[in-house]
């Protein structure tokens, strides 16, 4: 018998089939090869021409490009400039119209009667009638004065007696214009106290007053008229004792666009 052969009757010890396990991970699997071209390596210098190219692009988008930027200050510098030039003109042509504008004193104020009556409800009614004058002087050497659309009021210790319509007329150069205002008020219910104001202060010549005139004022120069510039006179707190006394308080005139 061969002696490897086992004895007769033993049993052979089974054999185990080895199995080898193998994991697959992606990064190991052999990738296909890229047939695209290979990309240089990026270096500073193209950075900053993409960076640059991008600038460039934006800059055409918005509309002022690298030729253009000094066509746009260019542009930007003229606008400005123009933009001074018509405000200083501007300016001086309203210097101009100011100091033509008349000089106006008040020169007389008359209170032909002044009336205050108690209703059996209480109420105060007042009747009042104001005269006043104004002197108005067109100083110009060759500038001829319109006045159109003019109104004017009077107050005083804080009530209003309306508002009256002034005729138009036109006043030649170094000439003087009496302007005679008249305001009227009939059983005008007022405060008790603006009531009594009135009647001590009217007893005593110590009245005080607010003139106040708007309208239109036209300028004729050489034949031609510029028309059309709104104007203000306002007598402020007139105190008819200085007038009593032989002043004539001046007044003050000027180009009003807001009133």
């Amino acid at each position: 018998m061969a002696a490897d052969s086992a004895p007769k009757g033993s049993r052979l010890p089974l054999q185990k089939s080895l199995s080898r396990r193998v994991s697959f991970n992606e990064n190991t699997l052999p990738k296909p090869p890229d047939h695209r071209r290979p990309r240089p390596p990026s270096t500073a210098g193209d950075y900053d021409s993409d960076t640059e190219s991008q600038t460039n692009a934006r800059s055409r988008r918005r509309g002022c490009g690298p030729l253009c930027n000094s066509c746009c200050a260019w542009t930007s510098l003229t606008v400005g400039i123009l933009l001074i030039l018509f405000l200083l003109l501007g300016g001086i042509y309203f210097a101009f119209l100011q100091s033509n504008l008349p000089e106006v004193r008040l020169q007389r104020l008359d209170i032909n009667a002044l009336a205050v009556n108690t209703t059996a409800a209480g109420d105060t009614l007042l009747t009042a009638d104001f005269e006043v004058r104004l002197n108005a002087t067109n100083g110009s050497g060759n500038i001829e004065l319109g006045y159109s659309s003019m109104t004017a009021t009077i107050s005083s210790a804080g009530v209003n007696f309306g508002e009256v319509r002034i005729a138009d007329m036109r006043q030649p150069p170094h000439t003087t214009t009496e302007l005679d205002v008249r305001a009227a008020t009939a059983n005008m219910v007022v405060e008790d106290a603006a009531a009594d104001e009135l009647q001590d202060n009217t007893r005593m010549h110590v009245l005080v007053v607010d003139v106040v005139v708007k309208g239109q004022i036209n300028f004729y120069v050489g034949g031609k008229r510029m028309n059309g510039f709104p104007f203000k006179i306002d007598c402020h707190s007139i105190d008819q004792s200085e007038i009593d006394d032989g002043h004539a308080p001046k007044c003050n005139t000027q180009m009003s666009p807001l009133h």
